[in-house]
């Protein structure tokens, strides 16, 4: 279910029968939310906006994101939602896909074939995987994985020929290059073509291929988890695979945050140094394993002490007992938000505008506001009447965060750890 989605026709709707069709814009906001509001209509650049507050919070009742208050100032209105009927609809429905991709035509996603020059590293070492080829692979997989997630029929690779030939007026075929077609892509039997431009990766003799890289971000991963995490991989069980699985969700981060028609320049360090804002793979996994080990201790807890089971759906929770402003954060932008992040991702309604490094975007702030509100809030707490409804309405907000960031983690091809 795409609550936004829905809020954004219901808002629209609204301002029709209020006689604005037209000259505005209507922005779903992701920080600052208890000053700033949820919900930003701006119309126009010196119209002063005109709405009945009344019929809107009268009306929005009937909506599954009701409107609790707005203000007015100018030719702006913010509002803010109803926070309790937003966390019981967010929390029941998280788990129900974005299938806007059904019935919108068929996907092909085309190997570009490799020239020579891509087929060796950068020593000349042939049947090598280059860091541009690396990259071209990391990207097809992501738009791969997040089409299939939204519906989209994607054809297979085995035998394009043969699908292409069945109603081919339907087909989109998508070919991630390092160079676009001169004149501009053709129309193959009918069948639409786009072509996505990826930049180059820049780097020294140091870092031969893509197997060099990864080997270097295997070591630099397990440095981080033995200084930061205090966690050392080597004596954790199938410790080698695990620390080369590291190394590669390391790599495939390294490559995705920067746009894809971006040139990544590794001379200076590692790619993650790039943007300074991003704190890494290392980042994104450690923050899964920490919700992996709350539930396992939680489930312990149950066990041996007694706690209650966690419930499985909503019904008699009391949400009004979550009044934290990351905790609205991480259900309105993150969790009701993901079906918007997932249309961004896939161009938000033209493929050419198609941007994987937001959906890479998007999992940063979800860990990092999960990482602040998670140091911040006593989340397990003793076992009495009084503290134990506020334990367990957190507890399903963070389960829902968790399996947001499972499907993240799938859709991004990044492996999962459960420890570090």
């Amino acid at each position: 279910m795409d609550l936004l989605a829905e809020l954004h026709r219901d808002l629209t709707n609204f301002l029709s029968t209020s006689g604005y069709t037209t000259g505005y814009t209507l922005k779903f906001l992701d920080r600052r939310l208890c000053q700033m509001g949820d919900v930003m209509i701006r119309h126009g650049i010196d119209s002063e906006l005109r709405l009945d507050v009344e019929r809107l919070l009268l009306e929005s009742k009937e909506w599954n994101l009701p409107i609790e208050r707005a203000i007015l100032e100018g030719n702006t209105g913010r509002l803010w939602i109803q926070r309790a009927t937003a966390f019981q609809w967010g929390l029941e429905s998280y788990r129900q896909r974005p299938m806007f991709g059904v019935g919108r035509g068929r996907i092909f996603i085309e190997d570009e074939p490799p020239t020579d020059d891509q087929q060796r590293d950068t020593n000349g070492q042939p049947n090598t995987l280059s860091m541009a080829n690396f990259r071209m692979n990391a990207l097809r997989k992501v738009l791969r994985n997040c089409f299939t997630y939204t519906g989209y029929q994607l054809v297979s690779e085995r035998d394009p020929e043969d699908n292409r030939d069945h109603d081919s007026r339907n087909l989109i075929e998508i070919a991630i290059v390092h160079r676009k077609t001169r004149g501009g892509p053709e129309q193959l039997g009918g069948a639409r073509r786009i072509e996505m431009l990826v930049g180059p990766v820049l780097h020294g003799a140091d870092i031969g291929n893509a197997d060099d890289y990864i080997a270097r971000r295997s070591n630099d991963m397990q440095l981080i988890a033995q200084h930061k995490y205090r966690v050392d991989l080597r004596h954790m069980p199938d410790s080698h695979s695990s620390i080369a699985s590291l190394g590669r969700s390391a790599a495939i981060v390294d490559v995705l945050q920067a746009k894809h028609s971006s040139a990544i320049d590794m001379r200076r360090g590692l790619a993650s140094s790039t943007i300074s804002s991003c704190k890494g793979a290392s980042f994104i996994l450690y923050n899964y394993a920490r919700l992996a080990a709350l539930f396992e201790k939680y489930e312990t807890m149950r066990q041996t002490q007694g706690y209650p089971e966690l419930p499985s759906t909503v019904e008699g929770l009391d949400f009004t007992l979550l009044t934290e402003p990351d905790e609205w954060q991480l259900l309105f932008v993150y969790v009701i938000g993901f079906p918007t992040a997932l249309r961004q991702t896939l161009g938000d309604g033209m493929l050419e505008r198609m941007a994987p490094h937001r959906l890479l975007e998007f999992t940063f702030g979800l860990v990092s506001c999960l990482s602040k509100y998670y140091r911040q809030t006593r989340i397990l707490t003793e076992n009495r009447p009084k503290l134990v409804p506020a334990m367990l309405v957190r507890l399903c907000l963070l389960r829902s965060v968790y399996h947001m960031l499972d499907v993240l983690l799938n859709l991004l091809n990044l492996e999962a750890v459960t420890k570090m």
